[in-house]
């Protein structure tokens, strides 16, 4: 029934020439059918932008937004934690104001192709406070193409980090066995938070085989998240990122994943020097196998 539920829906892709993209006034949209295949989020008063939400072409919807058990959680998104010390992460309960940093978003501008493959380029700052003068730039842009002839499309995330006046110490929260260490430490930076649908019946696996929970502060060019019956996520790291290859927080809990770029420790970056970012996510109808997921991240890396 699945197999042919997804016939049905590749044929209706090829006839209708892909998806549409429509635009709102802080989002851009893909619609297959009617349906949401996917949303980014940008207005300047939420911050930080991101995608929810996320879903494959056979309907799985895998992103869940501001979930009550941590409300600074938005589907796919990018996040530090701690900047020269300073909390950019959590934000307060209830009305979502940061804690202490504060992500500004200053310009994005869109580019769509006939095809509909999507370009979104953003300029972004990070400041210590409210009235604060940032302490670091970001020049983000985010590529989605149009799902192919099998469904599949990407979503290819890169980032250039400028320290400004002084150096810029880029934390986490300290590791089990560190002075002050969390069971929960680790994690930074581009995120994938799951809605409880999707987590009572999907599976992590990394490009090692381990699965679940074993995956959990374990290296890996690759990791993804798989529904049974449903679509799959496919998080890869790039060769030329910081600490390649990343080791991955993971909660199977959430669920939650992310290549922690500086899940070791700190990292510094030198004033008026550039930290560059970028990884690929792929989203799939139906189960991938590990041959082809090792295939398309040779392909992209």
């Amino acid at each position: 029934m699945k197999k042919t539920v997804l016939l049905a829906l590749l044929s209706s892709i090829a006839a209708l020439g892909g998806v549409k993209i429509e635009e709102g006034p802080h989002s851009l949209s893909a619609k297959l059918e009617g349906k949401v295949l996917w949303t980014y989020h940008y207005d300047p008063s939420e911050g930080k932008p991101y995608f929810h939400p996320l879903s494959s072409t056979d309907g799985t919807q895998f992103t869940d937004l501001r979930p009550k058990d941590h409300p600074w959680h938005r589907g796919l998104w990018f996040s530090w934690k701690l900047i020269n010390g300073v909390n950019y992460w959590e934000e307060v309960y209830h009305t979502h104001e940061p804690r202490e940093g504060y992500t500004r978003l200053l310009s994005t501008t869109k580019k769509i192709t006939a095809s509909n493959d999507t370009q979104i380029t953003q300029s972004l700052e990070y400041a210590p406070g409210k009235d604060a003068a940032p302490v670091m730039t970001e020049l983000r842009v985010i590529e989605v193409s149009a799902p192919d002839e099998q469904g599949v499309y990407t979503i290819d995330w890169s980032s250039r980090f400028q320290a400004l006046e002084q150096d810029v110490v880029l934390d986490r929260t300290p590791l089990p066995g560190e002075p002050e260490g969390k069971a929960h430490g680790g994690y930074a930076g581009l995120s994938v938070r799951m809605n409880k649908t999707v987590g009572a019946e999907g599976t992590f696996e990394n490009r090692d085989g381990l699965k679940g929970m074993d995956t959990r502060r374990a290296a890996a060019a690759w990791e993804w998240f798989s529904v049974a019956d449903g679509g799959t996520l496919l998080f890869m790291d790039h060769p030329d990122n910081l600490n390649f290859p990343a080791k991955w927080f993971v909660s199977t809990k959430m669920p939650y994943f992310s290549p922690a770029v500086i899940h070791d420790g700190p990292h510094t970056i030198k004033a008026g020097e550039t930290l560059a970012l970028k990884y690929r996510i792929l989203i799939a109808p139906g189960a991938l196998s590990a041959d082809a997921a090792e295939r398309f991240w040779q392909d992209w890396k």
